[in-house]
């Protein structure tokens, strides 16, 4: 019953071992091949999983000679996909203002603080998918992926919820994503002016404003300010960012100052200081100081009177104005800024002078009471020399910390440069470092550097190709 031909028939494995395939030589007429004979030479061929015994059968039934048929498939393993984590709240913070089509500035664009309510999902959890180990046909096993958990999300003022694969916030307020970890902190929202209904506010957090802040009004923050209305001769103080989305009206009053950055729509008669950026569309006989870069974004933006500083450069689209409004702009670093750098050093270099010479006391007190065996721990000379040690390596700190600002101001400072795209109007004074140029012409599309000793326009037309 064709012993001697299935001796003759062929099985091929394919390279990575996941199929066989099987070709059965002719018979003589009468004969047959017998299914538990195909079988046994299948698996004498090392074939010994996933046989598809039912395309044997139809082989032999009917019949099928002289041509490969895959008669046995492995099973193709299934890796396990990682667990993931879907944020559902903006992480996306926008921190500059867009340029609409037409030119102008949306103000209304940016986007600093992110709120949530108590009870909201903030960002839902998926556990990883099954995994299935793999087979070849020869019956090697093929070990599957396994896909890892979800980290827990860290942070604070949130929980978690098993039965709603979710993180849910406790507290209202402002929720951050940084570095992977969620916070989620209190946020003091006015909806409408602060003025005498409100009180002055000095709050720690962020402060959102939906109305305006009236004049002699008071607002601190140790995170940003966000007021949605006119700001009018009054003071507003935060750590981080302040955005001011409908400008200021000074009255040569105001006065605006920021740990980070300052976005407006226009700042009139006020005093501007961001250890930031500053950005608006129009400065208007204001006085603006800022250690990092001044952008006057939008069409016609500019400055009008007054001055500006600003370490690591300005751009704008116009400077000064055709009745020649005296206006007076300066980058880079400044000598007295220099100065200062140079006596902070000094100062902490006499200080450490002073520790020195303490710890070279302390060392002799000690070693000369260990000769004579005498406990002076408490001894009042001695302690006296600790407290000024400790005294001295505070104010150390407290220099180090103020070099250490002023020396990231002068590497940002390094090439600063005043850039107007549109007009430069005469009467306008341009300082770079400590060189000075008076404007006394008109001048279109031009940038103010710094070339030896002198401050020299450049034209930027071809920059603007």
């Amino acid at each position: 019953m064709g012993i001697s031909a299935i001796e003759n028939a062929r099985v091929r494995i394919t390279e990575d071992e996941m199929e066989a395939y099987l070709s059965l030589p002719p018979l003589e007429e009468g004969e047959s091949y017998s299914m538990n004979q195909v079988i046994a030479f299948i698996r004498s061929q090392k074939v010994v999983a996933c046989i598809d015994e039912e395309t044997v059968r139809r082989m032999i039934d009917t019949p099928v000679y002289g041509h490969e048929v895959c008669i046995a498939k492995g099973k193709r393993v299934v890796n396990g996909l990682d667990g993931t984590l879907t944020y559902q709240f903006n992480t996306d913070i926008n921190t500059r203002p867009e340029i609409r089509e037409d030119g102008s500035v949306d103000y209304w664009s940016i986007h600093a603080v992110e709120l949530v309510n108590a009870g909201q999902v903030i960002a839902v959890y998926t556990d990883p998918t099954e995994y299935e180990d793999g087979l070849t046909v020869t019956g090697k096993t093929i070990a599957a992926r396994r896909g890892k958990p979800v980290p827990p999300l860290m942070g604070k003022g949130f929980s978690r919820s098993e039965e709603e694969h979710a993180y849910i916030a406790d507290v209202s307020g402002k929720i951050e994503l940084v570095n992977d970890r969620v916070r989620i902190s209190e946020v003091y929202e006015i909806s409408g002016d602060v003025g005498l209904s409100t009180g002055n506010i000095d709050f720690h957090g962020d402060v959102v404003i939906h109305g305006g802040v009236t004049p002699g009004a008071f607002v601190k923050s140790t995170g940003s300010i966000t007021v949605d209305g006119i700001c009018e001769n009054c003071t507003l103080e935060a750590d981080k960012d302040i955005i001011l989305r409908s400008g200021v009206l000074g009255g040569n009053k105001a006065v605006i100052r920021s740990g980070g950055n300052i976005h407006a729509k226009f700042f009139e008669y006020c005093r501007i200081e961001a250890e930031g950026c500053i950005e608006a569309a129009s400065a208007l006989d204001s006085q603006m100081v800022s250690y990092d870069r001044i952008f006057l974004a939008g069409r016609k933006a500019g400055v009008v009177g007054g001055s500006a500083y600003a370490a690591a450069g300005m751009e704008m689209d116009v400077l000064g104005s055709p009745s020649e409004v005296r206006t007076s702009v300066q980058v880079g670093m400044s000598m007295e800024m220099m100065k200062e750098l140079s006596e902070l050093t000094n100062l902490k270099k006499a200080a450490n002078d002073v520790i020195h010479r303490i710890t070279a006391g302390l060392t002799q007190y000690d070693e000369l009471a260990k000769e004579r065996g005498i406990d002076i721990s408490s001894d009042e000379r001695r302690m006296a020399l600790l407290r000024t040690k400790m005294t001295k390596q505070a104010e150390c700190a407290s220099l180090q910390k103020k070099i250490d600002r002023l020396n990231g101001i002068a590497e940002r400072a390094r090439g600063a440069a005043v850039r107007v795209l549109h007009e430069v109007n005469p009467g306008i004074t341009v300082t770079v470092d400590s060189s000075m140029l008076q404007v006394k012409d008109m001048h279109k599309s031009v940038k103010f550097i710094k070339r030896k000793e002198n401050v020299v326009m450049i034209s930027i037309a071809d920059e603007l190709v």
